[in-house]
């Protein structure tokens, strides 16, 4: 009991603190609350940031934030597993396309991380990647290039972003043209690549530097069918040139340049 009250008189003795003349104790009891409101408002606006920015998607301001603030905590990883299966740092990756479900993104893994605030033990997880246009990505501002754009073929750019580890659905390919070529399977995930996309100015790198062929001048694309001149070696699509699939097979093809 004495006990008790040695602590009631040390705490009359730091109310003198903040009481001033004429202070009753219910008025040092709001003084006391109002001190005391200001750190549950930072702790509550912490996680209502952390809502916020996670419902406008704006992952990449998050992680600059919790990489600056000491109340969340970021961890890294160099792997990660999707659908069973393991997908690495510098790996490729399928990306689920919520516009068009059919044909998923396609992106190269930059980095892995989660964010959680301090208290709480809801995880965030969420990937860098680096963006691969896809044909139909790309035509909207090409339209001419569709014909002779693969649609098993990507286009690197320096776009990058943060996504959710969620939406990554497989990990994928992506090779070079010839490799595309000589493969003797194609699976669905294996994609190919011979050109920069540049989104800012809305127009290829490189495009000049790739051999054309046919009358119509166009790149070559793996999917379309190309017969061969025996006499020039240069190639045509059948479409151009007025033949059908199988037509020329079993004889010699000569080009109209070379009759």
């Amino acid at each position: 009991m004495a006990e008790f009250k040695e602590v009631q008189n040390q705490v009359k003795k730091q109310d003198k603190f903040f009481r001033k003349s004429g202070d009753s104790d219910d008025s040092v009891e709001k003084l006391k609350k109002k001190i005391s409101k200001p750190k549950q408002q930072n702790s509550i606006s912490t996680s209502q940031k952390i809502k916020e920015m996670f419902k406008k998607q704006q992952f990449k301001e998050l992680v600059n934030w919790a990489e600056k603030d000491t109340s969340i905590t970021l961890h890294e990883y160099d792997e990660m597993k999707v659908n069973s299966q393991v997908l690495k740092l510098g790996q490729y990756a399928l990306i689920k396309n919520a516009k068009n479900p059919s044909e998923d993104y396609v992106g190269k893994i930059q980095r892995i991380v989660t964010i959680k605030e301090n208290k709480s033990t809801k995880l965030i997880c969420l990937c860098e990647v680096n963006w691969f246009y896809r044909k139909s990505e790309i035509i909207k501002f090409k339209p001419q290039a569709k014909q002779w754009i693969s649609n098993n073929e990507v286009f690197s750019t320096n776009c990058t972003d943060y996504i959710l580890a969620s939406t990554i659905q497989l990990p994928c390919r992506i090779v070079t043209l010839e490799e595309y070529e000589t493969s003797s399977q194609v699976d669905k995930g294996v994609f190919f690549t011979r050109l920069e996309w540049l989104p800012t100015k809305k127009k290829f790198d490189g495009l000049s530097k790739l051999q054309h062929h046919c009358t119509c001048k166009q790149p070559q694309n793996p999917d379309q069918i190309y017969i061969q001149c025996d006499k020039c070696q240069k190639w045509y699509h059948i479409t151009c040139v007025g033949l059908k699939k199988g037509e020329y097979e079993q004889k010699e093809y000569i080009c109209g340049c070379c009759r």
